[in-house]
């Protein structure tokens, strides 16, 4: 009856056409039918199961485990899949708690199927991702529990002694070729088939699923506990599984991989098996000798899972790995390897292209990792670009200086640094790495840490190898690289230009700057990595560092520069100082002595200006008695090289007005202030006098006779001063004074680029002047005549700068530069606005991208700020007013609208009668009646409640400010 059941159940879904395929029936049917075979074959008893399996029944036995195998294969519900392998198990008894003569027995009827069981489940494991991880996992439970129920080692010897005692040759000739005799031919040549099979499933362990990964550890745990002799040729395919996984980045992954190797590497294998460590070093050399060609012909997610297993191969080999490093053939095969793997690409235009925009005052040092990604050049490869697999292969380089000799392999690397241009980049970033991971820095992979004394110990040998890179690094002929097509060759020391003969002259492009700014890169995260390791033991080398960090930092290249930063703020960290501020307080006689030893010698030293330039912008007020006298020598050596490096200097003197602008922004308040306490004062001593006169009219008080009034000694001295003397000026006035002194002569520079700079520092300049007027009005009368000429420059962007410089003049000088810029600049400017408003008259979307249309919306802007601060009125103002209102037709640019009708506004406060009559000669809105008959009509050039260009924005003007309609 048990076999009725079971035979009617598998040929109920069994097409009859095809043998072992199953017939097009509906989900819910199949369903049932396989929840009926697993609940016949689990609620039955012993005698029925052991039938099942006996020889005779295999036929039978066979073609219910080929239609589970077909229904876990093409069958599209999930569900269906999942219920024919649980099935599958179930027929198996794998989970039987039977003894080892059932087990065994079991195992001689399995082995008829093992074939079809394997590669079927094989082709589920592999197969579209789409099916979903329970289908995957239900796999590889299935495949690996049926496999080591077949190849256990000990139920295989068990089933060749049996065999040898109690044959099965009471069979007849069809049954005995179905059953698998498991002798030793046998299972040699099954396992050296099944290489091809694990190496299929070994490729799951990349899986996006972290329950897949643990799936296949927990296959690959059976395979070695159970097959470790009859899969013995498989045995490197499944450690690369769990080696490969004990760097995963979900932890219960990582620690039951390595718990799996360390029971196997613990466990007696065999006199077949060579020991592990033997294993796992022919294996790390052979994936070295391999690594190149599969990191260039693989994709993405190969790439990281080779890049993993280099780094499992390490972490799991540990000490043992010195044993390799000290062959040189090995060394030089793993050096070559990741120096080919992790060559950068220097192809983007962006590198040597984009310009940098400091951070600026302000900024306290945070750790680097706090700070945003726009901060943080990026590292581009030319093999690989995900970040994961970067990851991988910098835990590689920071295992081996964890685990390896870090005296021998920072001296085989700078060997490699020294010998080519080519590997000098690579050479570097490994090296970083590597004395980071020397330290355990950023090392993970489940290592135990090392004691408190072998790490102390370990960091005293690596202050002299830090030491000793530091010197490298630093050394003019590897630091002072060029950056950039404008890069002056008499920049830096002799022997840098000697390699900028070596490096330019045969490959003057782009890959040759940015290959020079990514090195240098490397040379600044090199030294942020060597302060994390030293920590506190770093503060000797600042008198080292320091100085070319804040070069570097003042660098135009925006990779140099952020980088210099980020390695400035991990030293900051390391070193106690809770900013940049405090870090360029604590060491300003060493920055300032350094600074004005290099200016003696500017022609060696023509970086040494960019230092100031930083110290002035991330230091705070206190800085400013220490600097005095290098400023004085950057304003002679502006006076020596006036010719050729007055933009370097200006750089330099506007960082300087812009910091004395931002150390004194309240001088202004404060003065107000104190005059309206003075007001206050006043104001009680004339109530006082008051009350005082009051009570002696009434007789309450004697009247003081002072006539007969001696002054003491001191108010004798005090009406003795000299009432025209002056005070003398602050420091920072007088520096702010003489550097624009010195503007007025570059006003007229050739370059547009100086001619810029040195309007902005005119600009800053009025403003950290404002509060000592006595001293900005002379110097704005001086140096008008050259600045007045900058209205008429041939570079537009010259204009609109001269003109915001302009109103910054206006607020800072009131009316003193009136009637001069009504007569100097306004003619200037109208006849520009009228030039152009008939040029931009119905223009398209590309004009305003246009340097002059950037020029219009700038005077629009501004003027009525300077009309309003200047106070201009009269004729003065209407014909400024007649051009701007041109900007109010329709025909314009949109925005320039907008301006206009705002500008409107300013000259509403200034001439609303003058305004109101222009606009309705543009477009008159209502039809004025005189309210007496003696009143003559007032004409406008418009006739009343005509339409034209005009009329819907002076509508708005109207509505705006005169309230009509």
């Amino acid at each position: 009856m048990f076999q009725d059941i079971f035979n009617t159940c598998c040929l109920t879904i069994s097409s009859p056409a095809e043998v072992g395929k199953v017939k097009p029936l509906s989900e819910e049917l199949k369903t049932v039918i396989v929840q009926t075979l697993m609940i016949l074959v689990r609620k039955s008893e012993y005698s029925m199961i052991q039938s099942l399996y006996a020889p005779w029944s295999l036929p039978f036995l066979g073609h219910a485990v080929s239609i589970l195998l077909n229904l876990a294969e093409k069958e599209k519900s999930r569900a269906l899949k999942i219920k024919a392998m649980e099935c599958l198990i179930e027929i198996s008894q794998v989970d039987g708690k039977y003894c080892s003569k059932v087990k065994t027995m079991l195992g001689d009827t399995f082995a008829s199927f093992l074939p079809g069981v394997s590669i079927t489940l094989c082709q589920v494991i592999t197969g579209d991702s789409k099916q979903g991880q329970t289908v995957i996992i239900t796999a590889l439970k299935t495949w690996a529990s049926i496999v080591t129920m077949v190849m256990d080692d000990k139920l295989i010897e068990e089933a060749q002694i049996r065999s040898r005692i109690n044959p099965n040759s009471k069979l007849d000739g069809k049954l005995q070729n179905l059953i698998v005799k498991r002798n030793k031919e046998w299972v040699e040549l099954t396992g050296s088939k099944f290489t091809v099979l694990v190496k299929q499933i070994a490729k799951v362990k990349s899986h996006s699923s972290w329950k897949v990964r643990q799936a296949i550890v927990e296959w690959a745990a059976r395979l070695l506990e159970h097959c470790s002799k009859s899969l013995k040729d498989c045995i490197p395919t499944i450690l690369e599984v769990l080696v490969g996984l004990i760097g995963d980045e979900y932890s219960h992954v990582a620690l039951y991989s390595r718990k799996v190797l360390e029971s196997f590497s613990s466990s007696h294998l065999g006199h077949e098996c060579r020991p592990l460590v033997e294993m796992l070093e022919e294996n790390l050399h052979q994936l070295t000798v391999s690594l190149p060609r599969l990191i260039r012909a693989s994709d993405e997610s190969q790439k990281l899972g080779t890049a993993s297993l280099l780094s499992g191969y390490i972490a799991l080999l540990g000490p043992n790995v010195n044993s390799l490093l000290r062959s040189s053939s090995h060394l030089k095969r793993l050096s070559l390897s990741l120096i080919q793997v992790l060559e950068l690409d220097c192809s983007d235009v962006k590198i040597v292209e984009e310009r940098t925009h400091l951070i600026g005052h302000g900024a306290s040092a945070v750790n680097s990792k706090e700070i945003p990604d726009i901060l943080q050049p990026k590292k581009y490869f030319r093999h690989f670009h995900d970040k994961k697999i970067y990851h991988e292969f910098r835990n590689v380089c920071r295992l081996l200086g964890y685990y390896g000799d870090i005296n021998l392999l920072t001296d085989h690397f700078l060997d490699i640094f020294h010998d080519t241009i080519l590997h000098k980049m690579q050479a570097t970033l490994i090296l970083n790495e590597m004395v980071m991971g020397a330290a355990g820095h950023g090392v993970h992979r489940g290592i135990t840490k090392k004691k408190d004394k072998e790490v102390q110990h370990k960091i005293a040998v690596l202050e002299e190898i830090i030491k000793m890179l530091i010197e490298e690094y630093l050394s003019p002929i590897n630091f002072h690289l060029i950056t950039s097509a404008s890069h002056d060759s008499a920049m830096s020391t002799p022997e840098t230009r000697l390699l900028a003969i070596n490096l330019v002259s045969h490959d003057n492009s782009v890959n040759s700057f940015n290959r020079n700014i990514i090195q240098i890169c490397l040379y600044l995260e090199g030294i942020g990595y060597f302060a994390k390791v030293l920590g506190k033991r770093f503060c000797p080398f600042l008198i080292q560092t320091l100085y070319p960090l804040l070069e570097k930092l003042g660098d135009e290249t925006a990779f140099i520069s952020s980088t210099a930063y980020l390695s400035l703020c991990d030293i900051c960290s390391v070193c106690s100082y809770g900013s940049i501020d405090e870090l360029l307080k604590q060491n300003a006689d060493y920055l300032v002595n350094a600074i004005s030893l290099r200016l003696r010698h500017f022609d060696q030293n023509k970086q040494s200006p960019l230092v100031l330039k930083v110290i002035l912008q991330y230091s705070t007020v206190e800085i400013l008695p220490l600097i005095d006298d290098t400023i004085q020598e950057v304003l002679s050596s502006l006076d020596d090289y006036y010719d050729d490096q007055a933009a370097l200097f200006m750089g330099v003197l506007n960082e300087l007005v812009k910091a004395v602008s931002r150390w004194f922004p309240c001088l202004k308040c404060k003065v107000e202030e104190t005059q309206t306490h003075n007001q206050c004062v006043s104001l009680m001593d004339e109530l006082l006098e008051y009350c005082k006169t009051l009570r002696v009219s009434e007789g309450q008080e004697e009247e003081v006779d002072e006539s007969h009034y001696q002054p003491s000694q001191e108010e004798e001295e005090d009406d003795s001063t000299d009432p025209d003397k002056k005070p003398p000026l602050p420091n920072h006035v007088v520096v702010v004074k003489e550097v624009m002194t010195r503007s007025k002569h570059l006003l007229s520079s050739k370059s547009p680029r100086l001619r810029l700079l040195v309007l902005d520092t005119i600009g800053y300049s009025c403003q950290a002047l404002s509060t000592h007027t006595d001293e900005l009005l002379p110097l704005i009368h001086e140096l008008w005549p050259s600045y007045r000429q900058r209205f008429i420059d041939e570079e537009k962007l010259v204009i609109r700068r001269a003109l915001e410089t302009l109103v910054i003049m206006s607020e800072c000088t009131g009316d003193f530069i009136k009637r001069r810029t009504v007569t100097d600049v306004f003619p200037k400017l109208i006849h520009f606005l009228d030039k152009q408003a008939q040029i931009s008259v119905q223009t398209g979307k590309a004009y305003l991208h246009t340097v002059a249309y950037k020029l219009q919306h700038s005077i629009l802007t501004n003027i009525g700020i300077i009309c309003d601060k200047l106070m201009v009125g009269g004729n003065d103002l209407e014909e400024m007013m007649c051009t701007c209102t041109r900007y109010l037709s329709a025909r314009q640019p949109h925005t320039l609208q907008q301006v206009s009708i705002s500008l409107c506004s300013t000259f509403y406060k200034l001439e609303p009668d003058r305004l109101w009559l222009l606009l309705c000669d543009m477009s008159c809105p209502v039809e004025y009646i005189p309210p007496s008959p003696c009143l003559k009509n007032v004409k406008f050039m418009t006739q009343p409640l005509s339409r034209n260009e005009y009329t819907d924005n002076v509508k708005i003007v109207f509505v705006t400010l005169y309230d009509n309609t």
